[in-house]
């Protein structure tokens, strides 16, 4: 297997779980109001996870047109970055809707 193909997929699902369980806990757990035996969800987290998929889809078109070979390792480095970087911005944006 190709190692560049693999690192621009595994951050893409790597990110991608981590972003999901940021959004699973967070719409579940310490921002919301608990009510006794009731799922709470917040929707507002939902943003994390659109502007993950947004940056997700920028990052794999941007690989996606071009080839492999051609892809220099500080380009995977620095989109990577900039992928895992949307979770934390989701999550700001995020928490500025939450009441």
């Amino acid at each position: 297997m190709k190692l560049k193909p693999f690192l621009v997929i595994g951050n893409i699902v790597g990110s991608g779980l981590s972003a999901f369980w940021i959004f699973y806990y967070f719409s579940n757990g310490p921002l919301v109001k608990s009510r006794p035996r009731t799922t709470v969800v917040e929707p507002d987290f939902f943003l994390l996870l659109l502007i993950w998929g947004a940056g997700a889809y920028f990052v794999w078109r941007y690989f996606s047109k071009r080839e492999w070979e051609t892809v220099p390792y500080v380009d995977i480095v620095m989109t990577s970055l900039t992928l895992w970087l949307t979770i934390p911005l989701g999550f700001f944006i995020t928490t500025s809707f939450v009441h």
